[in-house]
């Protein structure tokens, strides 16, 4: 049964050790963003994600006869790519930690595999640079007002943000539109080709 505590500042948190090969690759995964220049808000959100790990216990004799167990350490796996930008290498305080009774009996392996998974998910979704601008356009069609008021402290963002978070001109975005439009109508203008081409079938009339 899993179990969840939270991130307390007298609560020691470190990487598991089976998890550490998959923590130096994404070191050196090429990054798009530079998070230094996103907004403290989203940073924060970001940052207090759930950690799943294994929950190591101080037990000591009860002077009724049980035993007491105070945590001493967390060991995360998964995810693990928020610990880079963990202020002072600690979560925030009072991020989710889930574990389970019988975390600490997981092999190696599987605290490997579930590592490996959790950084490897930045390749699934990497970002095409050739498509940077439709992040704007998504954002602004689907992301609710609200949070975005809330995550980037303004209702809509703006080419000038994509810029600043991308290290990208202006020019760049203008350009990739540009290219994005072209596609677009070459893509209906072969549509209307194909359909051209097809046998004449009267029983479609």
């Amino acid at each position: 049964m899993y179990s969840v505590s939270l991130a307390k500042h007298d609560l020691t948190i470190n990487l598991h050790p089976a998890a550490r090969a998959a923590y130096e690759w994404l070191e050196t995964y090429p990054r798009l963003l530079d998070w230094n220049s996103l907004p403290s808000p989203l940073i924060s959100a970001l940052l207090a994600q759930p950690l799943q790990g294994v929950m190591r216990y101080d037990t000591k004799p009860t002077a009724r006869g049980n035993i007491k167990k105070t945590p001493t350490e967390f060991l995360f796996y998964a995810p693990i790519w928020p610990a880079r930008y963990w202020p002072d290498s600690h979560p925030p305080e009072g991020t989710l930690l889930i574990h389970d009774d019988g975390s600490s009996d997981h092999s190696s392996e599987h605290i490997e595999k579930t590592a490996w998974v959790s950084a490897l998910q930045l390749l699934v979704f990497s970002v095409d640079s050739n498509s940077i601008a439709t992040i704007r356009d998504s954002l602004q069609e689907l992301l609710p007002t609200s949070l975005s008021l809330e995550l980037f402290g303004k209702g809509k963002i703006t080419d000038a943000d994509l810029c600043r978070w991308c290290g990208l001109s202006r020019g760049t975005l203008i350009q990739q539109r540009q290219r994005q439009r072209t596609d677009t109508t070459l893509q209906k203008q072969e549509s209307i080709l194909v359909q051209l081409a097809q046998p004449w079938n009267p029983s479609s009339e």
